[in-house]
């Protein structure tokens, strides 16, 4: 093993003392390599030596580990970090939620990307434990609960008492894209699975997502996902059990 992902895993270790962190850590073909106890146990495993030597489509729905995969390679082609973005992902049985992630490359000596490691943080978790809840990820925690809405940059950013340069500016440093490229994120991410676990038009599920027009919420769809919300469908249909099992959610009929 090299001696980058060596220190990561003696490092690891670490991490089971701080329950409401997850940490991985993957070699250059995505393999697990390391996985902290609450994210094994989260995923329903044994023990960390169950999730060793898997990749995300191993561990994870089909239509969830192809994203996770296309975000590794990303971060591995550009060599760079990739800190706080947002996943909304199956917990414990019969819920969803959110979650921040950042990844980083591993690097070897001579600077070739060996691998990544990456650590997620549960929002509504780390809100209960954080007496001086970051004002940022207030505003995050908003949009989250609050995706289906109306949002306006101006609002957020009165949340936090600056001006919506100055919060563009910082929130863009923050999570690495605009306010509203983070609430489309959202609300994609909550359509994706909306598709899978629900029955629900395309129509119904746009709306209900906070899209009020389906025409723009198809384009974006495609756009950001490479295909449009009907053809998603029906692609990870084999996913569906898993979501549904994961979340105890009746089966999606065929569209």
């Amino acid at each position: 093993m090299t001696a980058a992902i060596g220190a990561e895993l003696a490092l690891a270790g670490l991490f089971d003392y701080l329950p409401d962190v997850y940490l991985y850590v993957k070699d250059r073909d995505g393999r697990f390599v390391a996985v902290s106890q609450s994210l094994w146990k989260l995923r329903g495993y044994e023990a960390e030596s169950d999730v060793l030597g898997k990749t995300d489509l191993d561990v994870h729905p089909r239509y969830l580990a192809e994203r996770y995969m296309a975000e590794d390679r990303q971060v591995m082609e550009s060599g760079t970090p990739l800190p706080n973005q947002i996943w909304l992902v199956p917990g414990k049985p019969g819920e969803l939620k959110w979650f921040i992630s950042s990844k980083k490359p591993l690097k070897s000596a001579s600077g070739e990307v060996i691998g990544i490691a990456g650590v997620m943080r549960d929002l509504e978790k780390a809100k209960s434990v954080a007496n001086s809840f970051d004002a940022f990820e207030k505003v995050v925690n908003y949009v989250l609960r609050n995706y289906e809405l109306p949002l306006r940059v101006h609002d957020l950013a009165a949340m936090v008492h600056l001006s919506v340069s100055q919060f563009d500016r910082r929130f863009k440093a923050l999570y690495q894209m605009t306010p509203q490229q983070y609430i489309l994120r959202v609300r994609l991410h909550a359509a994706c699975h909306a598709i899978l676990a629900s029955q629900g038009t395309i129509a119904q599920i746009a709306t209900t997502c906070g899209f009020y027009d389906q025409s723009y919420f198809t384009k974006q769809f495609r756009k950001h996902l490479g295909v449009s919300p009907t053809e998603y469908r029906i692609r990870y249909q084999d996913s569906v059990g898993q979501l549904s099992d994961s979340m105890g959610l009746t089966p999606l009929l065929p569209p």
